[in-house]
């Protein structure tokens, strides 16, 4: 066997590993490119690694990047390949924001130092100092200074799973090709995308993540001239995270309120970098709050069983919310609703999916279900009948 020099390559680990964050990877099936999943926090990257496995064994392939300021990734999980042999799945893109001590470094930003100096008040620096890259010790400021530290690097992890829906690999095409492409794309009727930030809403970093990360993926969004998108945001907790930390109600309910605020007035901000938020949308489309009222089921907090059937639950209600007309059942519901629920006036539409059926007889079930609601419509409507 001989070997032409001319057809030789330097080997480059940065273009494997960007490969396989492109969906590349030939072991997995093909990239979904109208579903984008953003894990924050070990919670949220969690939920993002087991949404990834049920997608993978339906089939296709979610991107998904996580970011936390904790280094502790994520338990790698084991998906199925298309021939039914298992494949191990990891989180492998996520940026950790950590590194030298966070209190220190804003003193060089007269911005944060001025933001910072009410939002820090009364935070031990024992908390950050040397601790920066363990945590946030459920504190949503020391996570969102962290953001602001290393904006640049969160706008690239963000950039990197928000490129457009109709977007398609220009290699090994000639610019003819490409040309005519685009020309197509822009024949057809853009498909709606939806970008899902999942993070715990009563910890650290999940919490600042809900309040920032939405206006960015909206800036980044139009800045890709992308229009036709779904943001959705989905919050963990507060149950589940029960004597995790002596703050975890005060945070839940600390982002809920946040959330409406700027629900009703945007969000103006500004960061190290020139980038000047000023925006008078909400922060999400649709928000999701997943929970088990049930929890904990006995003791002060939950156990760490309890905790891993909850990342599995959300991870399938998640699922089946991207990859089915649910919500499309529930939003039918709510818009041709006779009345309002309460006295208020107020519409109120609770939902809730805790499991799917795998490897069942999906259209005996559709059927029999079908059949079971018709009987109770027909049973209820015999009984008015005898009424009048």
């Amino acid at each position: 066997m001989t070997l032409d020099f001319r057809n030789l390559r330097r080997f480059d680990p940065h273009a494997s590993q960007q490969a396989a964050r492109d969906g590349a990877d030939p072991s997995r099936p093909p990239l979904d490119r109208d579903i984008a999943l953003i894990g924050v926090g070990n919670s949220g990257e969690a939920v993002t690694l087991r949404c990834q496995a049920i997608a993978m064994n339906d089939g296709v392939t979610w991107p998904a990047v996580g970011l936390n300021n904790d280094r502790l990734a994520p338990r790698p999980l084991v998906a199925r390949r298309a021939d039914g042999t298992p494949q191990p799945l990891g989180l492998t893109d996520r940026l950790v924001l950590g590194g030298e001590h966070p209190r220190e470094r804003m003193q060089d930003y007269p911005l944060l130092r001025e933001r910072y100096r009410r939002l820090l008040r009364g935070i031990s620096v024992f908390e950050t100092h040397p601790r920066a890259g363990d945590g946030g010790h459920g504190y949503p400021q020391i996570a969102a200074l962290d953001i602001d530290l290393h904006i640049n690097e969160v706008l690239r992890l963000l950039r990197r799973v928000l490129r457009p829906a109709a977007e398609e690999s220009a290699v090994g095409r000639s610019e003819l090709q490409q040309l005519l492409a685009r020309r197509q794309r822009g024949q057809e009727a853009p498909r709606e995308k939806r970008i899902v930030i999942v993070g715990g809403a009563c910890g650290a970093m999940g919490n600042a993540a809900h309040h920032l990360l939405p206006y960015l993926c909206r800036h980044l969004l139009a800045e890709q001239h992308v229009t036709s998108y779904q943001l959705i945001g989905v919050l963990l907790g507060p149950r589940i995270f029960t004597g995790l930390t002596p703050f975890v109600r005060y945070n839940g309910r600390a982002l809920l309120q946040a959330i409406e605020h700027m629900s009703r007035d945007g969000q103006q901000r500004a960061y190290i970098n020139d980038l000047t938020i000023d925006s008078q949308q909400p922060p999400y489309d649709r928000v999701f709050l997943i929970d088990d009222p049930t929890l904990p089921g006995g003791g002060e907090r939950p156990t760490e069983a309890e905790l891993e059937r909850f990342l599995d639950r959300a991870a399938l209600s998640l699922a089946l919310l991207l990859r089915s007309n649910v919500w499309q059942t529930f939003a039918s519901h709510t818009a041709n609703h006779s009345g309002p629920l309460c006295a208020d006036g107020r519409i109120r539409y609770l939902h809730t999916v805790q499991s799917a059926l795998v490897g069942a007889d999906r259209a005996h079930l559709a059927d029999l279900l079908a059949t079971t609601i018709a009987c109770r419509v027909s049973e209820q409507a015999l009984r008015r009948l005898e009424a009048a």
